[in-house]
């Protein structure tokens, strides 16, 4: 059986070859579009639809071929009535175009293109707003109210700031967390204030000053930056050391007061120790002064005997030279127990001599007579 079509002509291909025993593949049809057909189809889908249903004849409704018109108006106003705002009492509105301020408004009824277009950022610019930093009841979390004070201990101090909104559009604009901005201008107000205090001062002074002090820096970093806040006021709620250090803190506080205690004993023992040494050294002022006394008299004896002598010796001078010679033979003589005498035959004797009793005084010699001067 000869290879044919489908037909049983048994023609071959055109390029020559011998057709596929079971014909020519089919080819498939390309998208080929029919407007004609189309625009039958819809036509006959909007009869349906502008047909009363249940009636014989069908009613035609053509206003509902411009219904989608009409949607779309209808939402265009939609959109158009969402541009009407209201800004309450003690607020100003910014509006913002594609993200750009434009306008600044009162308090009232207002219009602006809707979204995307324009928007409007209201700020509450009436209201005295409050931030409350420090420690609380969280933990022992890093927060900006412990400090180190200048003699190496930790003091935790929770205090609140009252602030307004003076600009609102650098408030909206300046900083992304203008609350966060404040935090960190307070923290830094209070370190430098606190800086070189010790804990014992932050701990026993008064507030108010510290709270005065922390508002006046805090103000001066403020006015560096374009923040749009007004710092009204500081508050200091709580000044004490952390819990968790209590103990130690115990420790510290016994010692201290030990120490303390152990000044004061020293001081005692010093001011006793002292008024002795005070004491004995009057005593021994005294002692001095009785001493001094006793010499200046055996002194000034010592004066009037010499004188003395030395008249009587300008009176007869070979009767004072024997006179001290003997004084001073006694005075030799008695402190000597044993006399060593040599006779002339070389033999020596000890003889035994017993201090001599003082004789009194040499006594001033009388005149001599004219006699006397003439037997001499």
């Amino acid at each position: 059986m000869p290879w044919s079509d489908p037909g049983g002509n048994g023609k071959q291909n055109g390029n020559g070859g011998i057709k596929s025993p079971w014909g020519q593949r089919p080819k498939k049809p390309g998208a080929t579009w029919d407007i004609d057909k189309i625009t039958k189809e819809l036509r006959k889908l909007g009869g349906k639809f502008s047909s009363a249903p249940g009636s014989g004849p069908r009613n035609k409704m053509p206003f509902l071929r411009w219904l989608p018109l009409i949607a779309i108006v209808v939402l265009i106003g939609i959109w158009l009535l969402s541009g009407f705002y209201e800004v309450g009492t003690g607020q100003e509105g910014m509006v913002l175009r594609f993200g750009q301020v434009v306008a600044t408004v009162p308090p009232g009824s207002h219009y602006h293109w809707p979204r995307p277009i324009e928007s409007v950022e209201t700020v509450d610019v009436g209201r005295n707003r409050r931030l409350v930093l420090g420690y609380g009841d969280s933990g022992e979390a890093l927060s900006p109210g412990r400090i180190l004070t200048s003699n190496g201990e930790v003091v935790d101090i929770r205090y609140a700031a009252n602030y307004r909104i003076a600009h609102p559009r650098s408030f909206l604009f300046a900083s992304s967390n203008p609350q966060q901005y404040l935090a960190f201008v307070l923290s830094a107000a209070l370190r430098q204030v606190t800086s070189g205090m010790s804990s014992e001062q932050l701990l026993t002074m008064a507030h108010a000053p510290l709270e005065q002090q922390i508002l006046q820096k805090a103000q001066e970093l403020l006015a560096d930056g374009d923040s749009g806040i007004s710092l009204q006021s500081v508050q200091i709620i709580e000044l004490t050391h952390p819990k968790a250090l209590d103990p130690e803190y115990d420790k510290i506080a016994k010692a201290r007061k030990d120490a303390a205690e152990k000044a004061e004993q020293a001081k005692a023992d010093t001011g006793k120790t002292l008024l002795a040494a005070k004491a004995e050294a009057a005593k021994m002022r005294n002692q001095a002064s009785v001493q001094a006394d006793q010499l200046l008299g055996k002194a000034h004896g010592d004066i009037a005997r010499f004188n003395a002598v030395y008249q009587a010796y300008q009176q007869d001078p070979q009767i004072s030279t024997k006179q001290m010679y003997l004084q001073a033979m006694q005075d030799v003589l008695a402190k000597a127990g044993k006399i060593v005498v040599a006779d002339g035959q070389g033999a020596q004797v000890a003889v035994q001599v017993a201090a001599p009793a003082i004789s009194a005084p040499l006594a001033k010699p009388s005149a001599p007579t004219a006699s006397g001067d003439k037997g001499s």
